[in-house]
């Protein structure tokens, strides 16, 4: 059960996000308080009355209840992050939500000159995958990466049919491991909780499964969020970034030798 009104919530993220968002319950599956606190400063840039003291005394009221708005929206997003019931996203197939679109009419390939995003702090010390390190390189918004998130993992099988597939599983099992309610979440953690798979085994479908999804870069280049060329440079600049990363790990490691 939600802690608040999937509705308010929903209204909640239109507030951060803007109504261009697609909502789903996959979207909040995904969204994380770091995201939301993104988005909560962009808005809260725009729309401070700090920010609009030379305007009139209406577009200053205006923008006070505006932002009041805003800080509800991000109070009530990070209350319900932090309190979210652990939801498979395998039952999304099963009971999907009504997604509410907010987007318009234009084709998928825009120019990449109707951008840019505000540009997300600086970026972390950490090994970044593809889709994060386009979004701290401000290239993709937060609701963006997550609808990519749900595009990639609606293109490749779960562990389950590819279980199934390799013999590992029964059918009777498969449901067996969706339905279990115990301390993992994730399937493959169910999985070896209940002792249907050995963790070796749940490595060996996640790496397979791995090689049969698609890029997100290739989303983001469909949408016309980025050119070719555009996602080629920040391939080429996430490898340099997570080697460097990598280097200074093995070099602390080393260090305390």
């Amino acid at each position: 059960m939600y802690f608040n009104s999937e509705i308010a919530l929903f209204n909640a993220c239109r507030t951060l996000f803007g109504k261009e968002v697609n909502l789903s319950h996959e979207f909040l599956y995904y969204l994380q308080p770091s995201g939301a606190k993104t988005a909560f400063r962009n808005q809260a840039k725009a729309h401070h009355p700090d920010a609009h003291a030379s305007s009139s005394p209406l577009i200053r009221q205006q923008q006070t209840e505006r932002f009041r708005e805003i800080r509800q929206a991000y109070d009530l997003l990070i209350e319900y992050l932090e309190k979210r019931p652990r939801i498979r996203p395998a039952s999304f197939k099963n009971s999907p939500a009504q997604t509410v679109s907010y987007r318009s009419k234009s084709t998928p390939r825009q120019s990449t000159q109707q951008r840019p995003h505000p540009k997300p702090a600086s970026i972390p010390s950490i090994p970044l995958e593809f889709g994060m390190y386009s979004f701290y390189q401000g290239k993709v918004t937060y609701q963006q990466l997550i609808e990519a998130l749900v595009w990639q993992r609606r293109q490749r099988p779960t562990l389950g049919a590819i279980a199934q597939k390799w013999g590992w599983l029964s059918a009777a099992k498969v449901s067996q491991i969706l339905g279990h309610r115990g301390q993992a979440v994730r399937f493959g953690k169910k999985a070896i909780e209940l002792g249907h798979l050995k963790p070796h085994q749940v490595e060996a479908l996640l790496n397979y499964q791995r090689t049969l999804q698609k890029r997100i870069g290739q989303y983001f280049v469909e949408k016309g969020l980025l050119s070719d060329a555009e996602a080629n440079r920040i391939s080429q600049q996430l490898t340099k970034h997570n080697r460097q990363i990598s280097q200074r790990t093995r070099s602390r490691a080393e260090n305390r030798c």
